[in-house]
């Protein structure tokens, strides 16, 4: 530990140190529900403090609780990577905005900052605090700041034109050399090492021994070796005077990612994730050397697996050869230091599913409230469906079933009730959210990739479609299975299985649509009285927007226009070049829409209030925007009565409370925004 590096971190007087869903909310806004996602970690050098920053802002937790004190918030952008200077002043925080900061630690106050032209994939200081370096993602490049200032010190590329995935980046101790990685043009997978002298700005070594992406590159104390560690299972010691190979450490079973990091005094030491298919992934220290195990853990799902296309940070952060700390199932961080030398766990952002596989972007796709207002069911992509208490912000799995998996999805019938439909494996079930864990359906067939199961709005009828276009429809009530039927798939030009893509019932429950893609998109309306295909003498597009009988197709992300239509079906709104609302049953248009300047492409989630009076839209993230932009209309006039500002990235879906008293928006943060209507309605 270096001396005099203490750092004491200044609370906001606002701050509820009990109620952190009311931390550093937007105006408008009463509460919070998670923290984000896709999180980047850093030890304070005095291990007093342990920093996240995610898709929210940046969250200083206290080790010695463990508890978060303080959230700095990003006005603009989700933050990817941070890093914290070895004197304990600083924590360095680039965005998705592609502009990077240097905060104070102390009250989280901007310093410095520099407008980037690339997104950065790894941010370290230099031993003596004076740089700060970073590589880039999508050129073999690495740039070196002065830490205080922001001035620009020297810039390196590589001789090739290969980026690298991770493009880890390290200086040695004396400030000298800084190293990086790059794609080797020899391999797709094999990267190299470079070295560069920063005062002579000259390349000294090129280094080509790992056989797939290197994630760690890291300097002895002494300054006399390089390590490297990544995907290949293997850590390569170098001598710095000769480059060299000097160690290789390797067989350690079947790893997938190797993370070497020296102790204060010299000893290397790893984190090992193993991970294979037929079970859990662990997490283990060994010291290299000596072999010994030092720290093991079994982590279940993809604790340590994202995306080596992932511009987020990584979900494993190994340093000082002793401090280790991981996330687990979007729920917990799991960390160990050398003053707590065994596993402490602390809840960060509480959407644990389980028998999660833990999606590295497991944000907010829907949400509903439940009748009586007290409930809010959020259905998260590719994990599961959580219920959170409104009045205690509070949450619990809808389905605290291990057999239900994490891929779920979400219904609310036009009686009020919420429904549950899980996939594991083939299996589909469905089950009442929040119920005993009995499941109401239980079926085989249903793959992965095809539409996502139906259920009518009535709640009587659930359907859903296997590889070969059968559909399966059921009968809620008793359980057992009504019909078989199916949908004819062609192979597309490249020869690709056709599939199922969109699987609906009318409003009534009395018809199912299906949709298939390949060669065209080709629509099937069957009856389900009889059980068998009907009348589809009108063409495709007219078949899928009969008002009262079909419900309306879901429109991709980003459409020109987005068309969502009123619980009561009254009413249609359409946002776009020309937004407006539409009075379906007297066949008129009811109002146009006014959306802020610029932004009129922009909005895509919408949501009428269940008394149909009121209409809000949120817009997706467009690179520039400081807040995503929540608009809310009267419908019958379509006055604009508030606008709410928040959310740094794409709102995904919105839902009124049953009174209209709370709108709630969820947004790709990872974070569900509670705002007060009172003042407006």
């Amino acid at each position: 530990m270096l001396k005099n590096n203490k750092s004491v971190i200044s609370i906001p007087e606002d701050f509820d140190s009990v109620d952190v869903t009311t931390w550093a909310l937007p105006e408008g806004a009463i509460a919070r529900l998670g923290r984000g996602c896709n999180p980047d970690f850093a030890f304070s050098p005095d291990g007093q403090y342990f920093v996240v920053g995610n898709t929210l802002g940046l969250w200083v937790y206290d080790l010695e609780t463990p508890s978060p004190i303080a959230l700095w918030q990003s006005e603009r952008g989700m933050i990817f990577h941070i890093a914290i200077s070895p004197n304990g002043k600083w924590i360095a925080a680039c965005n998705s905005d592609k502009i990077l900061k240097v905060l104070d630690i102390q009250n989280g106050a901007c310093i410095t900052q520099v407008k980037i032209d690339d997104y950065i994939t790894k941010l370290t200081f230099s031993h003596d605090s004076q740089y700060l370096a970073a590589a880039y993602a999508s050129a073999p490049t690495a740039e070196v700041w002065h830490a205080e200032t922001a001035k620009p010190i020297a810039q390196f590329t590589a001789d090739t034109e290969e980026e690298s995935y991770d493009s880890p980046i390290g200086f040695s101790p004396d400030t000298r050399l800084v190293a990086f990685t790059c794609s080797s043009s020899d391999s797709d997978d094999a990267e190299s090492i470079i070295v560069w002298n920063i005062e002579s700005a000259e390349q000294i070594a090129c280094i080509s021994a790992h056989t797939n992406w290197v994630s760690t590159l890291c300097f002895s104390p002494c300054g006399k070796f390089l390590a490297s560690g990544g995907e290949d299972g293997t850590v390569y010691v170098w001598d710095v005077n000769t480059w060299q190979q000097v160690q290789c450490y390797t067989d350690y079973g079947n790893v997938y990612r190797i993370i070497p990091s020296w102790t204060p005094d010299g000893i290397l030491r790893a984190a090992i994730i193993n991970y294979d298919e037929t079970g859990p992934a662990t997490i283990s220290v060994r010291g290299l050397e000596s072999g010994e195990e030092l720290y093991n853990d079994q982590v279940w799902g993809n604790t340590v697996r994202f995306s080596r296309e992932s511009a987020w940070g990584n979900t494993v952060l190994f340093s000082n050869g002793s401090q280790l700390a991981y996330e687990c199932r979007h729920d917990f961080i799991n960390i160990r230091t050398p003053k707590y030398p065994y596993k402490r766990q602390f809840t960060h952002s509480p959407i644990s599913f389980p028998d999660s596989t833990h999606s590295p972007t497991a944000f907010p796709t829907f949400s509903v409230f439940s009748d009586d207002g007290k409930t809010l069911a959020v259905k998260h992509h590719h994990e599961g469906v959580m219920l959170w208490d409104i009045e205690s912000k509070q949450s619990r799995p809808a389905v605290n079933v291990e057999s239900a998996g994490k891929n779920q999805f979400l219904y609310k019938t036009d009686n009020g009730k919420l429904y549950v439909a899980s996939i594991k494996d083939d299996n589909v079930k469905l089950w009442e959210a929040g119920g005993n864990g009995i499941p109401l359906i239980e079926a085989t067939g249903r793959e992965y990739w095809s539409a996502f199961p139906a259920l009518s709005p009535t709640g009587k009828l659930f359907a859903y479609a296997d590889k070969d276009g059968n559909l399966k429809v059921w009968d809620v009530q008793s359980g057992n299975q009504l019909y078989e039927l199916t949908h004819p798939l062609e192979p597309n030009n490249e020869g690709d299985d056709d599939t199922i893509c969109d699987l609906q019932f009318s409003f009534d429950g009395k018809i199912l649509a299906s949709e298939s893609n390949y060669p065209f998109a080709h629509v099937i309306s069957w009856d389900m009285e009889l059980g068998e295909e009907i009348d589809n003498s009108l063409n495709d597009n007219a078949a899928t927007r009969i008002l009262g009988r079909l419900v309306l197709r879901h429109l991709k992300p980003r459409s020109r226009e987005v068309v969502h239509i009123s619980h009561d079906r009254k009413y249609l709104s359409s946002l776009g070049s020309d937004s407006y609302l539409y009075d379906v049953k007297n066949n008129d248009y009811l109002s146009r829409l006014s959306l802020p300047q610029g932004l009129e492409d922009m909005f895509t989630a919408a949501e009428f209030s269940m008394c149909g009076k009121y209409f809000a839209a949120g817009t997706w993230w467009r690179e520039g925007m400081e807040k995503m932009v929540i608009c809310l209309w009267e419908v019958e006039t379509g006055k604009q009565i508030a606008t709410f500002r928040g959310h740094p990235t794409d709102i995904h879906a919105l839902a009124f409370s049953p009174d209209n008293k709370l709108l709630a928006s969820a947004s790709y943060d990872g974070t569900i925004l509670l705002w007060d209507l009172t003042p407006y309605l």
